[in-house]
């Protein structure tokens, strides 16, 4: 058992290493010009694409024959079912067969490689639809160069004494954000890794021990850590706060302002690509690594959605990552780009709002007979004006909207279910809905999304 550690050390150095030469690179590129960036993504795209059709049986059936130039538009789209579905002739390593890399996951406890270079990981998200990604050691370290580069977006920089890093969210080793935290765990910083499932009063106790100078963690837990601070029974000083995995609410940003007197980063991550886009100090969006992904924003119909207006779903296409190609990999994300550039001069094209996934959108019935889409920031919005909910989760199901509802203290269970009823069946028939019954309970605590990344989904349609 001692022989692979000190092997898994020296190529974790490697691997770090190389993620330190490449972030120098990512952060000259912020200072290319706009067509630069475009210029870069092209070519990358091309090679991509090239390379899939030579590695890929699935590829070179989907891409056809090879043409002078690629139009990216033309491509076919692929979703994570046909992904998953045609695992072993979408990967471009013959070696690495779906049923191998599962059993490997099977037994994962740390940071292991997967044949002596890749690491695997695998997503449910909040959909609950199990995907499987691998990454060769180049591939890991641009994912982990754009961790770094997110570091320097926030001013996480090493020095003596060392930073205080307390993360809050997914440890097992299957999700990304736990892998991050163990290969990069190489005594720059004073870690402390957190899990989110963990009852509040502990992670408050573990962070009132800890101190952390930088606190990162899931908006729906650091929320609920607001408030112990702002009640006194958590007293800890972060000059750095950000958010990250979940939809954060406006009220949820306003609880962490409150405590920290800050506007907390945000991070926009999946592990298809990894962190993809960050907020500078700016806050007027997140800004996208468009050098190492192309993000489309498209309707329903997989039309371009004009920038400023909010899109059905968003196309990725992985530029880095050769061994599993994802070329416009749909994810079902509600996402709005900023019509205009940020101020700090960034070449790079801003995230305006991510508002949940497509399968957030709830369809209820109308008063006139047809189907009503209704979007989930017109049930988050009026829920946020309950100064009496701390939290809460809404699930629709063929008996109706349940909400659960984690309380202020004080607060009376039976009045505020009925002001929750009451001020959402007002909403919804604003909206023309037939509002259907909502049953609104008072829970101790939100249980968390089975899976590694315990996420917290707001909104969820089981129907």
């Amino acid at each position: 058992m001692r022989g692979p550690r000190p092997r898994y050390a020296v190529r974790r150095g490697a691997d770090f290493g190389r993620a330190v030469r490449l972030s120098r690179e990512l952060s000259r590129r912020e200072r290319w010009a706009r067509q630069d960036v475009e210029a870069f993504q092209r070519e990358r795209l091309r090679a991509l694409v090239a390379h899939a059709r030579e590695g890929s049986p699935l590829h070179r059936r989907r891409l056809g024959a090879a043409a002078p130039d690629v139009e990216l538009e033309r491509l076919p789209t692929m979703d994570k079912a046909t992904l998953m579905a045609h695992w072993d002739d979408v990967v471009t390593d013959p070696a690495l067969r779906l049923a191998d890399v599962e059993a490997h996951l099977g037994g994962l406890r740390r940071d292991e490689y997967l044949r002596g270079r890749y690491r695997a990981l695998a997503s449910g998200g909040t959909t609950g639809e199990r995907g499987v990604f691998v990454f060769d050691r180049r591939e890991w370290s641009t994912c982990l160069a754009a961790f770094l580069r997110w570091s320097a977006f926030v001013g996480l920089r090493p020095r003596l004494p060392r930073i205080r890093v307390a993360t809050v969210g997914a440890v097992s080793p299957l999700h990304m954000t736990a892998r991050f935290a163990e290969t990069v765990d190489v005594g720059l910083y004073r870690v402390l890794r957190l899990d989110a499932r963990a009852p509040v009063e502990e992670l408050a106790a573990a962070l009132g021990r800890f101190r952390p100078d930088v606190l990162n963690g899931y908006p729906s837990v650091l929320a609920l850590l607001a408030d112990e601070q702002l009640d006194g029974r958590l007293r800890i000083s972060p000059w750095r706060v950000s958010t990250t995995s979940e939809v954060r609410a406006p009220e949820m940003e306003a609880r962490i302002v409150a405590a920290w007197d800050q506007v907390p980063y945000d991070v926009y991550g999946i592990t298809e690509v990894g962190i993809f886009a960050v907020d500078c100090s700016h806050h007027e969006g997140m800004h996208l690594f468009e050098d190492l992904a192309i993000v489309e924003v498209v309707d329903g119909e997989g039309r371009p959605v004009p920038d400023g207006e909010p899109g059905h779903r968003v196309l990725v296409t992985n530029l880095f990552n050769r061994t599993l190609p994802l070329i416009r990999y749909e994810l079902p994300d509600l996402v709005t780009l900023a019509p205009e550039p940020c101020r700090c001069g960034r070449p790079l094209r801003l995230v305006s709002e991510v508002a949940g996934r497509t399968d957030d959108v709830l369809r209820l019935p109308g008063g006139d007979g047809r189907t009503v889409a209704v979007h989930p920031l017109a049930l988050r919005s009026p829920l946020a004006e309950l100064s009496e909910v701390r939290q809460y989760r809404i699930v629709h199901d063929r008996a109706g909207l349940d909400v659960e509802m984690v309380l202020a203290d004080g607060a009376d269970p039976g009045a505020v279910g009925a002001l929750v009823a009451r001020t959402l069946t007002e909403r919804l028939a604003g909206l023309g809905v037939q509002p259907p019954p909502i049953h609104a309970r008072a829970v101790s605590r939100l249980e968390r999304a089975a899976g590694p990344a315990a996420k917290l989904k707001l909104i969820e349609s089981r129907i």
